[in-house]
């Protein structure tokens, strides 16, 4: 197996394989590592020269003989074949209870292995004149046929992207739309949670199309004004209302929200977890952890480790307390139906800033 990293780099210097196996839970990734070969392979034939195949709708053996066929106006041709039954996990039993079935899939496997085996023999020297890319959520790597194409041909595993391997995708997504991304935004956009790839996709291409041809930049101030779904950052900026005593602002914050149709319950969640990692905070900074140990220490990734430790300072460990405290009375509330979720966030905000100026005052 190769990166996709590895991967880019192959196909842009040229160097393609017969066939190709991208599978993983990460459908989009494996649309996206397609889409590149085939331009990469097919050249301005691209729309002409490929074609998918969905299911089990051809064995092995018809769809080596489909690959085969040369098309009427592409010189080249890339087949993908979606799902195919023939690398999934099987279903094994004891060997004395093998029914007939099984044993024909057993037969039928080796058969496949060496139909494989012939038709790469075949193109085993010089640029291909086809291509065979398989795509699958799952496979069995103990199969003939994964062993086969993952050393005679590239297989690339499609899990969701996390941490810097996200970072580098999404940097390379926005460079290939003309633009250039700051890390603070990247880490802006990694800290909302939504990780996505097609709903990060359809965010970064809002960003640019919002900037135009002169601005070539996307920033912090770009993702907060644009970004659709940034529930945790906009719980960060109502809790900045709050320890700042306004709580017009957090009111407005919390209206924006509601008609956003962000589900009450959701926004009430985030706002018990994040004043749980405020109160988390202050408790580490008194005792004196070091500043580079937030994020192991939390569990939270590095921007949010930092806007934790910019609120806690505003706070002090006792008021953290009492306004958890009243977050769990308002939960208790919620769960037995005393009141409705939306009306719960309007008091609970209330009750925050009576808890808080309470405090200031020295009640």
């Amino acid at each position: 197996m190769i990166s996709f990293q590895v991967f880019i780099k192959k196909v842009k210097q040229g160097n393609f394989a017969p066939v190709y196996l991208f599978y993983g839970e990460e459908k989009y990734l494996q649309e996206e590592l397609t889409h590149q070969l085939a331009v990469a392979f097919l050249g301005q034939e691209c729309e002409f020269g490929q074609e998918k195949i969905t299911g089990g709708s051809l064995d092995l053996e018809e769809l080596l003989a489909r690959l085969g066929e040369s098309g009427l106006f592409a010189r080249r041709r890339l087949l993908i074949a979606d799902n195919p039954p023939y690398l999934v996990p099987p279903v094994k039993t004891d060997e004395k209870n093998q029914s007939e079935e099984e044993r024909s899939e057993e037969s039928r496997e080796k058969s496949d292995s060496e139909l494989l085996e012939n038709y790469l023999k075949q193109s085993a020297s010089g640029v291909p004149d086809s291509i065979l890319v398989f795509h699958a959520a799952r496979v069995d790597r103990r199969r003939r046929l994964f062993k086969i194409i993952d050393k005679k041909g590239v297989v690339i595993e499609c899990n969701p992207l996390k941490g810097e391997a996200l970072a580098a995708w999404i940097r390379n997504r926005v460079s290939k739309l003309g633009k250039d991304i700051e890390r603070p935004a990247v880490e802006k956009l990694l800290a909302a949670g939504d990780q996505n790839l097609h709903y990060l996709s359809n965010e970064l291409e809002k960003y640019c199309t919002f900037l135009g041809e002169e601005e070539k930049n996307i920033t912090v101030q770009t993702v907060e004004a644009l970004f659709s779904g940034d529930i945790q950052g906009d719980v960060f900026k109502l809790s900045d209302a709050m320890a700042e005593g306004n709580i017009t602002r957090a009111y407005d914050i919390l209206d924006l929200l509601l008609r956003r149709r962000e589900k009450p319950l959701l926004i009430f969640f985030m706002l018990v977890r994040h004043y749980r990692l405020l109160l988390q905070t202050c408790c580490l900074m008194e005792d004196g952890l070091p500043q580079s140990e937030f994020v192991s220490a939390l569990e939270v990734h590095p921007f949010v480790a930092r806007k934790l430790r910019e609120q806690a300072v505003l706070y002090n460990r006792f008021v953290l307390e009492d306004i958890l405290l009243a977050l769990q009375r308002t939960d208790q509330q919620i769960k037995t139906g005393r009141i409705e979720p939306s009306e719960a966030l309007k008091l609970i905000l209330s009750r925050i800033d009576y808890i808080q100026s309470a405090a200031n005052i020295g009640v």
